[in-house]
This record gives C-alpha cells, structure tokens and sequence, in this order.
C-alpha cells in the first residue's frame, strides 16, 4: 500500500517510542501493528503528516510502501503496518500533487487542511510566508503564492466531483507571484483580475 512519512532532516521519526533512524530503500519490519500504538505509522493523505513535521525547509517527506499486517484508522489518513519501506523522497510539487491525488482519489473523505507549510481550502487558497503549498478546491476555485510556492487547483461539478486539476510552480514561468489563478473544465489555467 503506497503511503507518506514525514521526519526530521536526518530522516528520523521522533514521535512515539522515541527516535527511529530510517534510511531510502530499507524495508523495516516489527511484529505488531496498531493505530497509535505499536508498528510503522504513515499516512494516505500526505497532508496529515504535517501535524508533526510541518515543511519548514528542514524536514523530509517520503512515498513510503506499507506491508505486512495493515492496520487503518477510522476517520483519518493514519496508517500502521508491520513493515515500511522508504521509496524516495519527494518534492514540494510532488508533496502537492500527492495531496491532490489523494483529494480526487476520495472526494467524500475530509480533505481541507490548514497545516504547517500546506493549506488545502474549499474555494480559495493561498501560499503566502510560512505556506508554501497553496491548494483551492470547488466549483470555482481560485490560487494565489508568492515565488517559490507551488499551486493547485481542484474544479468540482454540482455534485463536488472532480472534473478537472492541476498544479503549477510559482516560478514566474509556470504561474506568477501574487496572481490569482481559476481554471476551467478544460484544465486551462485563467488569470483573474483582483
């Protein structure tokens, strides 16, 4: 099962037991697992690995491989299994597009966020300071960062189905700083005047 971990820049879990040193393409395995207990813990929406490692500049977000005895918490992203493998470390745009990923994947789950260094919003959003992941999702959503931020844009129907995403850097190429962006069905980008 594909999920996220989050650490320190040392690529140590310092949550829980204490700290555990991982390293990229080590499989670890323990005997048990249970939510907020024993076993690797993860998380299906990257986003929710921000309530411990916020992205700061410091810390390192990780596609990881959950194995073994999987265990899952109701209510949340939170998963725990008896072995973990670290895949490869990701990218700001990459943590973004796993967010959205998950976002249109289960579009009844909860999904807004306010986190450190990440903001998932119903309608607009914004990267700005301390942000530097911005994500609008609705029927009409708008986005906005400063250069150096990365963007997204969820276009839901009625029904709050996506129809349509995507994401860009903040670069002044890809998307501009401070301009508010919207998007259409046909996944054009529109500038939108302030």
């Amino acid at each position: 099962m594909r999920v996220y971990k989050g650490f320190n820049k040392k690529i140590q879990a310092k949550h829980g037991k204490g700290t555990f040193q991982y390293e990229k393409g080590k499989t670890y395995k323990e005997e048990k697992s249970k939510t907020r207990s024993t076993g690797f813990h993860a998380a299906e929406y990257i986003l929710d690995c921000l309530q411990w490692y916020p992205i700061d500049g410091k810390n390192k977000f990780f596609l990881c491989e959950a194995g073994g005895s999987i265990d899952e918490e109701d209510g949340c992203s939170m998963v725990v299994s008896t072995e973990l493998t670290l895949i490869r470390e990701l990218t700001l745009m990459e943590i973004a597009m796993a967010a959205m990923e998950y976002m249109i994947i289960h579009p009844k789950r909860e999904w807004e966020k306010r986190e450190r260094g990440a903001y998932a919003e119903k309608e607009r959003s914004k990267a700005i300071g301390e942000t530097k992941i911005a994500i609008a999702r609705g029927i009409h959503p708008k986005v906005m960062g400063e250069y150096g931020t990365v963007i997204g844009l969820i276009v839901e129907d009625e029904k709050g189905k996506p129809v349509a995403a995507g994401v860009r850097n903040v670069d002044g190429i890809q998307a501009k700083a401070h301009q508010i962006y919207s998007m259409t069905e046909e996944r054009e980008w529109v500038e939108v005047q302030k």
